[in-house]
């Protein structure tokens, strides 16, 4: 039943996608990517021409990747989006069964996240760097863990070279996901090896090859590097009231996540004469706590969290699962698959293409300014 959910939810997300208009930050990365295939410079990124150090490359790189494949549109971008999270949703599936040892559990995990209001409607399918990013820090987490467990040195190779992978996605976060995971697995084992014994400095060294490799073929690579540091930082210390972000942060979060936010509520009440705190969810607790702790106390957007929504996805599936011998519970959650996939499938035929003929669309305005532009004339 979980899996027919999850292949429903993942076609959901197609009907019209190529009609919707970009919005937020999806024109500036396609942009970028244009200029790259164009130009055919592809290690300094520029934006009407003029040096971008905003971001890392790797995403534009993607989507370049797949012009060859999809001809340049929104569907272009958009596509290295669901791509990612299809292999999202798959993975949180193999650690939630790696875990647990549960298929059922594990194929609940990962329509947990799909399914979750920010993924479904928003960063899952748009040409935002996000969903992407969360992928790479999530495997980097799962191979952590596996050294965690393992003592494998061929895991702490592979987490520092996936960290570095995430690092030309978003820059500096992906740095600071990997330091506060090992943080927690020393706490968690309260054992300091987990960060400065071997397999500690191996995930550190290799998590610097893939960014170093590109940095030293750049013309300004220490002005990147401030660049990246300030689009990291200036959020801690910047005008806002931090006691209001504090507050209202966690209110943000409960509603990028719902329904599965109100439904685990929901599931610790049904299971509350059962409930029980194994040591799989005590360490994914304590992975998310302390990654989330930097966010929470700086001016930061609810879907830089989005890394963490893997973990959410399998704590809150733990509950909900033991939460289905209550049948008036079971239907509650039928009802709500139902309901969210069916709204998300009338979202994209209907309102898509209304936004994409309105006159405030990007697409609209763009038709417009062209129409007063005529290409055979002098400019200046």
């Amino acid at each position: 039943m979980f899996l027919v959910f999850i292949l429903l939810a993942l076609l959901s997300l197609l009907p019209n996608l190529h009609r919707y208009p970009f919005k937020n930050e999806e024109s500036l990365r396609t942009q970028i990517a244009f200029e790259m295939w164009h130009s055919g410079h592809y290690l300094q990124p520029t934006l009407f021409g003029e040096p971008y150090f905003n971001k890392p490359p790797l995403f534009n790189w993607l989507i370049v990747l797949y012009s060859h494949i999809i001809p340049w549109s929104e569907l272009t971008a958009r596509a290295v989006s669901l791509t990612s999270l299809t292999l999202l949703t798959l993975l949180v599936g193999v650690f939630s069964y790696y875990l647990f040892k549960n298929i059922r559990l594990s194929l609940l995990s990962s329509l947990i996240l799909l399914t979750s209001g920010n993924i479904l409607f928003f960063y899952g399918y748009l040409a935002e760097i996000d969903i992407t990013f969360s992928l790479f820090v999530f495997l980097g987490m799962f191979f952590l863990y596996l050294w965690w467990e393992r003592a494998s040195f061929m895991f702490a190779l592979s987490a520092g070279l996936v960290f570095g992978i995430s690092f030309m996605l978003k820059g500096l976060p992906a740095y600071a996901f990997m330091g506060i995971s090992m943080i927690s697995f020393a706490l968690y084992r309260r054992d300091i090896r987990y960060l400065m014994g071997k397999g500690a400095i191996a995930i550190y060294l290799f998590s610097l090859i893939v960014p170093a490799l590109w940095l030293v073929q750049l013309a300004e690579p220490v002005e990147y590097i401030k660049s990246l540091w300030r689009e990291s930082f200036s959020r801690v210390g910047g005008e806002f009231s931090r006691l209001s972000h504090m507050l209202f942060y966690p209110l943000i979060n409960f509603k990028d996540l719902l329904p599965w936010s109100l439904l685990f509520l929901l599931s610790l009440w049904y299971g509350r004469k059962e409930l029980t705190f194994p040591s799989q969810i005590q360490l994914l607790t304590l992975l998310f706590l302390l990654n989330y702790l930097p966010y929470w106390i700086s001016d930061s957007s609810g879907r830089y969290i989005m890394p963490l929504y893997p973990l959410l996805a399998i704590i809150f599936s733990y509950y909900t699962y033991r939460a289905l011998s209550s049948e008036l519970f079971k239907r509650l959650l039928l009802f709500t698959l139902v309901s969210v996939i069916l709204l998300r499938l009338l979202y994209g035929i209907f309102f898509f293409p209304y936004a994409e003929n309105r006159e405030s669309s990007r697409k609209r305005i763009a038709e417009s300014m062209a129409g007063y532009v005529s290409m055979r004339s002098s400019i200046a």
